[in-house]
């Protein structure tokens, strides 16, 4: 029962972040799709991250609160901006890295946030008694941003570098290449059902790894801010 109200309590600030960062990468794909010359109208729609476009209930809203509650981690995304294969592999590759370009610089600007908040006293990075919970909810939600950029650049469909591999490959077999999408779809979540013990275990770890190195630069930005 306190794992679950500590997932409730953290819920907030990780779905908030998953919204925000979600509707930035997407605007980021619309913005270098239409730069870069499809100019259908659903991609000018959509080039800006401050409209509801980019949210889909099931999947930006439903899955990730489920997935956060009941395992433990943040799964979701928004709706993804159809670009034209018409405009070709080498822009498809720029226009897929605009998405992951986007969470990270969402990762910085709310890393600068937290050390803004560290600055003024409004939150505690005391290490002393293990992580102020407060504390701990903003360091995930800033991670989360990085980890989204990482997932979304493997080099398999349906992520973002899935593209850029694309790029380098001939016509027909980038064709076939797309077509793995549902395939590896079904894998993924096979292995997330089969592995979710270990997974979870491991994650925990590696999450506790990767906070003290944020936490760490939090405290490094903010001695140098003075």
């Amino acid at each position: 029962m306190a794992d679950f109200e500590l997932k409730l309590e953290m819920l907030p600030w990780i779905l908030s972040m998953l919204v925000i960062t979600s509707c930035v990468h997407e605007a980021g794909h619309a913005w270098a799709a239409w730069r870069l010359g499809d100019r259908n109208e659903s991609i000018r729609q959509r080039i800006t991250p401050f409209t509801f476009r980019h949210i889909s209930l099931p999947f930006t809203i439903i899955l990730p609160t489920i997935m956060m509650l009941f395992a433990g981690m943040m799964v979701g995304g928004a709706k993804p901006v159809r670009v034209r294969l018409a405009i070709g592999p080498v822009r498809m590759a720029v226009v897929a890295l605009a998405g992951p370009i986007g969470n990270i610089f969402c990762g910085v600007l709310s890393l600068l946030f937290v050390v803004a908040l560290v600055h003024g006293g409004w939150l505690i990075p005391d290490m002393a008694m293990g992580f102020d919970r407060t504390y701990m909810f903003a360091l995930q939600a800033v991670l989360l941003n990085f980890v989204l950029a990482a997932f979304n650049l493997l080099p398999i469909p349906p992520f973002d570098g899935s593209r850029i591999v694309a790029m380098f490959l001939p016509e027909k077999l980038r064709e076939l290449y797309y077509r793995l999408t549902i395939p590896v779809i079904i894998v993924l979540i096979v292995l997330f059902v089969l592995m979710y013990a270990t997974i979870n275990e491991q994650m925990g770890a590696a999450l506790y790894r990767v906070l003290l190195i944020l936490h760490n630069t939090v405290l490094q930005v903010r001695d140098w801010v003075g």
